[in-house]
Order: structure tokens, then C-alpha cells, then sequence
């Protein structure tokens, strides 16, 4: 079934999908931004009729990957902002839902639930493809990004968020940071001696401040860490 024709049937049965929790509905224009990447995560969308197309921002311009018909949700993930841009395809109306919300709303829906699935694996590739954007000239900003989407990932999967188990060895992260063990471990003490994380025998260690981590990750707190001082003197 081709876009237009979806349009068509998933319009004349607008009315059997309204969401379970109520909220004024807004209108976007056709070709309007519902959000962009990046956009904090303010509610969860409903499309109540219309069409919204979902976008991955690949180079200088967006790829189309996917279409929201009434009934489906935008917004989905467990980001606090967002991992893919989405655009009205047709004038369009949504409901917007509370963020916590997202449980209650999907239920048992198997649909919904497939593109939440969807929206999870996009914001994790968001996630690794972030990391390996980072420069090599900052490596504990590495390091901090994956431990906020350690603690992110074990939030969503209810886990306690701040513990990192042993299962992350040391190899596969510092393989996955383009950097060495020994390096690893000399960031680890640094980011302990900062106050951010501590050992936490036998699971590995805690994390102990996600708005520390984030800021670090996003560059916002100059810093020079003691293996960056070294890393510049062994170049001289």
C-alpha cells in the first residue's frame, strides 16, 4: 500500500484511535518540524490524523526512514532529546502525552511496541555513531559519553543506573574507544579522582553523578586530565 493510499484509509478511521490519555491536540502545516535532532524531548506525540515522516540526518541532508499514520506514536526512545527529525507530511494533527505516559499509552499494542523497539536501536546507533564523532584529542569526553549511555541504557532496561558490571570488560571498551587498556584505566582513576565514579566490588563500578558525566561528555567543562598532560609530553 503506497503513503497516499495509508493517508487515505488510517484518515476515515481517525476516530478509533484516540488516545488513552487526553490533551488538547495541536495542528502542524504540511512540511512543518514537529522536532529536530537534538530538540529536548518535551512530550510523546500521537498522530491523530495526517502523516509524519521521520528523518535521519545523514550528511548535508535528511533520509527519509520511515512514516507515523494515525494511531502511531513519535518521540519514542529513551533519549532526553532526539535522535531523528520529523516533519508533517500533510497537514496534521497530534495529541501530545506526558513522557511518562509512554507505558500507559502503548500497552499491549504490538505495533507500538515494534516502533519502540525501532526508536531504541536508532538512539543507541545515535549514541555510537556520537562516540566515534568524538576526536581522539579527547578521550575522558569518550569515556563519559559511554558511561552516561551505560547508566541511560540500565535505567531503561531497570537496572540500577549507576552500577557498570564487570561484563563491560576492560578490552571491549577500550576497543570500542579507540584507545588502549592501559589508557582506559589511567582515565578511570581520573574520573574517580574527579568524584564521578568510585569502585564498587565485585560488580565493577558506580557512577555517581549523570549530569557530571553528561556535561564532560559534551565538552562544556574544560579539563585536561593528567593523561592528556602525559599523552602531550611523550609527542614533544
Amino acid at each position: 500500500m503506497s503513503v497516499q493510499d495509508r493517508l487515505t484509509a488510517t484518515n476515515d478511521d481517525a476516530s478509533l484511535v484516540k488516545p488513552r490519555i487526553s490533551s488538547p491536540p495541536r495542528i502542524f502545516a504540511a512540511t512543518e518540524w514537529l522536532f529536530r535532532t537534538g530538540d529536548a524531548k518535551t512530550c510523546l506525540y500521537r498522530v491523530s490524523s495526517g502523516a509524519v515522516c521521520l528523518y535521519e540526518q545523514r550528511g548535508a541532508q535528511p533520509v527519509s526512514i520511515g512514516f507515523a499514520f494515525p494511531g502511531d506514536f513519535v518521540g519514542l526512545g529513551f533519549l532526553d532529546t532526539h535522535a531523528c527529525c520529523a516533519r508533517a507530511v500533510a497537514n496534521t494533527e497530534v495529541t501530545c502525552l506526558p513522557l511518562e505516559a509512554l507505558a500507559s499509552a502503548i500497552g499491549d499494542d504490538p505495533e507500538a511496541k515494534a516502533k519502540l523497539e525501532d526508536a531504541i536501536e536508532r538512539e543507541f546507533e545515535f549514541l555510537r555513531h556520537a562516540l566515534a564523532r568524538a576526536g581522539r584529542e579527547a578521550p575522558i569526553e569518550r569515556l563519559a559519553a559511554f558511561l552516561a549511555s551505560v547508566w541511560r541504557t540500565n535505567q531503561y532496561e531497570g537496572r540500577d543506573p549507576t552500577i557498570v558490571r564487570e561484563a563491560y570488560a576492560f578490552g571491549v571498551v577500550a576497543d570500542l574507544l579507540e584507545m588502549t587498556i592501559e589508557d582506559l584505566r589511567m582515565l578511570l582513576l581520573e574520573l574517580e579522582r574527579l568524584g564521578l565514579i568510585e569502585a564498587h566490588p565485585p560488580a565493577g563500578i558506580r557512577l555517581k553523578d549523570l549530569g557530571a558525566l553528561e556535561k564532560l561528555a559534551a565538552g562544556t567543562v574544560p579539563h585536561r586530565t593528567r593523561f592528556e598532560v602525559e599523552a602531550t609530553r611523550r609527542a614533544v
